[in-house]
């Protein structure tokens, strides 16, 4: 049995508007990533022996998260 895989490949054009809110949820993304990164790595900095927080475990964090940022 043979899988077929396909795509399809588009240019999106967005006006000013929609430029600006991308750019806006691309840097409250970048925002998170680094905020989680850096909790990960003082965690590791405190106790090495303690497991590693995963993805799913990290969207527990996310609440609080959005309560101190609200953007």
């Amino acid at each position: 049995m043979t899988t077929v895989v396909k795509g399809i490949k588009l240019r999106l054009y967005p006006n000013q508007p929609q430029i600006n809110l991308l750019w806006q949820m691309f840097g409250n993304d970048r925002f998170v990533w680094n905020h989680m990164l850096a909790m990960a790595n003082q965690r590791y900095k405190n106790n090495p022996a303690s497991r590693f927080v995963g993805e799913y475990d990290m969207n527990y964090l996310l609440k609080p998260l959005k309560k101190e940022y609200p953007f």
